[in-house]
């Protein structure tokens, strides 16, 4: 902000001041002229003499030029005290509009920050209430779904009919763990049988005993069927190395080798053969 200057001349010296009134009091249009012409022409019509009418003339001039010098000094003096008190009213007068521009920003300023909290308070109310239907008197009469209240007030009802629903999903959930339970019992007696006397621990169950119920459960016919898929194999494995030496020995037989001796390969085969009639069922014993 610059500094506001009012150009107002001090430069006035009271002895000028007092030179000019003196002067202006003197010159020839004067009172001071006039009132000396009046009296001098008042005593040379008159029959004092006239050491005695220089006397009267001497003091009235004297009295009169006394009396100017004297107004003349006072009022050169005020003349200079009002030019002072007119500097001091200058500067006051600078102080005051430089004051005025500090108050006009300042309300300019606060105008536009009381314009951006205006739109500041607006976006928050938006952000928090939703937008606003206003009447004819400014009044807010209704608030459309948005928001962030809105929002919650949604996230509060979702909420209540959620819990609404938490016994009938708890009813759900513990049926469901009871339908699982159902089925583990029901595969377990289908699969393995009847068993009593175990304890559940945290490393699994202990101290269980089978109980025969006279019908064969899937583990046992599991197992039956896997001792034939045993002998099976076994069974299998002997009758190809059977069908191997015989093979051989015909092989042989039809080259006719001088002095092949076939006593090796035949035992081959006698071994085969005699493992292949004694093939047994496996025990499991699980």
């Amino acid at each position: 902000m610059t500094h506001t200057v009012i150009s107002v001349s001090t430069s006035l010296d009271v002895i000028e001041k007092y030179r000019e009134l003196v002067q202006a009091s003197l010159d020839g249009d004067s009172i001071y002229i006039r009132a000396k012409e009046t009296v001098e022409r008042l005593y040379d019509n008159s029959d004092m003499p006239e050491n005695k009418k220089a006397e009267i003339i001497a003091n009235t001039i004297t009295s009169m030029a006394t009396n100017i010098s004297a107004s003349s000094m006072q009022f050169a003096l005020q003349w200079k005290s009002q030019e002072a008190e007119l500097g001091l009213k200058k500067e006051e007068l600078e102080y005051r509009i430089d004051q005025m521009k500090l108050e006009a920003a300042k309300t300019e300023q606060e105008v536009v920050s009381s314009e951006a909290n205006k739109h500041l308070l607006q976006a928050k109310l938006i952000r928090e209430y939703g937008n606003k239907t206003v009447n004819a008197n400014g009044d807010v009469v209704l608030l459309d779904d948005s928001g962030l209240i809105y929002e919650q007030i949604r996230a509060t009802v979702q909420d209540t009919a959620n819990k609404a629903l938490l016994s009938t999903q708890i009813v759900s959930q513990t049926e469901e763990v009871q339908a699982r339970t159902h089925k583990l019992v029901a595969d377990t007696y289908v699969n393995h049988g009847l068993f009593t006397g175990y304890t559940i621990t945290d490393t699994g169950i202990a101290g269980a005993t089978k109980v025969a119920t006279g019908y064969v459960t899937l583990s046992d016919m599991n197992k039956e069927v896997a001792k034939e898929q045993a002998k099976g194999y076994a069974w299998n494995a002997w009758s190809n190395a059977a069908s191997s030496s015989a093979g051989m020995i015909g092989t042989l037989i039809a080259a006719e080798i001088p002095d092949l001796d076939p006593t090796t390969y035949l035992n081959t085969w006698t071994t085969a053969v005699s493992k292949l009639n004694t093939v047994t069922e496996p025990l499991i014993s699980i």
